[in-house]
């Protein structure tokens, strides 16, 4: 007879708990920021390094959503029976773009 033990099955675990709103909202607030660096390097590479205001606005606004994103996918943290999933996604994501414009801003002063 086999022996159930060392057999690896799978486990479904069934529980009321549902995604975190906080961390929902974080890491669409990073999405939206990888968003803008994008737009903002197209319009850079359009006007052959030449983009003037319009990417240094849109380096601001990626610089403003990944912080508020930052915030909420920390605070996500708090709420309980949750899981965690979408709020690891945000908080790593939106700490990774805000120190990546903070480097940027600093390697262009």
């Amino acid at each position: 007879m086999k022996n159930k033990k060392n057999k690896s099955y799978k486990r479904y675990k069934f529980s009321d708990k549902s995604q975190s709103i906080g961390g929902i909202f974080s890491t669409l607030f990073a999405l939206s920021a990888v968003l803008s660096c994008i737009i903002a390097v197209w319009i850079s590479f359009q006007h052959r390094g030449e983009g003037g205001l319009e990417v240094g606005v849109l380096g601001v606004v990626a610089v403003f959503l990944s912080g508020y994103g930052l915030y909420l996918g920390i605070r996500s943290f708090q709420e309980e029976e949750i899981f965690f999933l979408f709020s690891w996604i945000g908080s790593i994501g939106n700490s990774i773009i805000l120190l990546s414009m903070m480097m940027l801003f600093l390697l262009g002063l």
